[in-house]
């Protein structure tokens, strides 16, 4: 009777120890390699791989956010990257010391071949790294970057200064506070170049009225607005630009480049 029992007992257990490797079995592990799912490998397989990113913005590793790099060999948009908190010096950054970029920086300013009176045309401002090494540049922002133009005859005589004494600017105005001017930095790499587009009218200028001058930005004089078409003829454009750091002449042949327009007929 003993016996009958021991027996009746073992084949108990070798039956719960088959069940048991049976179920182990339909279940295999997750870790395993093997058992990962195959549609979803095929479908990556089917998926072309995507061409490494060209944009100028990284991120950090400490805190996920991202930051625009404030340097590069193909800079499309200058003015974009100035308007980058990122690429400010530190407040409180006094104004770069000037110093020698004849032999490094060229400069280049082209606009549209015949521009009509009163239209408006693009300009493109190119900023050339000629040198074998980085070269950084130093532009005012308060708060961003401003670039404006100025129109002259061959002979040097300006032609779209507003007529008149510039007017006094409003108290509200004179008396508020200048903003705070700051200094952004961007380095162009060696050979590389740093340009941006710029809206500019054929026209002459006028002062605004002393209701639209209430809006005027303190510390930078009073505003101007267009006040009629310029007359066709030959002149020479200059780009007023807030470049700051850098030797030059009398005529500000560095920070204000030129070229030539012809506004004719259209």
């Amino acid at each position: 009777m003993k016996s009958s029992v021991l027996v009746f007992a073992w084949l108990s257990l070798v039956a719960a120890a088959s069940t048991a490797v049976g179920c182990a079995g339909s279940t295999p592990p997750a870790e395993n390699p093997e058992n990962a799912d195959e549609s979803a490998s095929s479908d990556k397989s089917d998926t072309p791989a995507r061409a490494p990113s060209q944009s100028k913005v990284t991120v950090k590793d400490d805190d996920k956010t991202d930051t625009v790099k404030c340097a590069g060999f193909d800079i499309p948009d200058l003015a974009a990257l100035l308007a980058q908190p990122s690429c400010e010096l530190p407040d409180g950054s006094s104004e770069p010391k000037e110093r020698d970029v004849k032999d490094d920086l060229e400069i280049k300013v082209s606009a549209d071949g015949l521009i009509a009176p009163g239209s408006r045309s693009n300009v493109r401002v190119l900023f050339k790294n000629k040198g074998k090494a980085d070269l950084p540049l130093d532009f005012v922002v308060d708060p961003e970057a401003h670039f404006s133009f100025e129109v002259y005859t061959p002979k040097g005589t300006r032609v779209d200064k507003p007529s008149g004494d510039e007017p006094s600017l409003p108290e509200s105005v004179s008396n508020a506070p200048v903003p705070d001017k700051k200094y952004a930095r961007v380095t162009i790499a060696a050979n590389g170049t740093a340009g941006l587009t710029l809206p500019w009218e054929a026209v002459k200028m006028k002062w605004v009225s002393k209701d639209k001058a209430k809006g005027a930005v303190p510390g930078r004089g009073y505003p101007v607005e267009p006040g009629g078409p310029l007359p066709k003829g030959k002149y020479v454009l200059r780009v007023i630009t807030p470049l700051v750091g850098v030797f030059e002449g009398v005529d500000h042949e560095v920070t204000q480049p030129r070229t030539d327009v012809t506004i004719g007929g259209r």
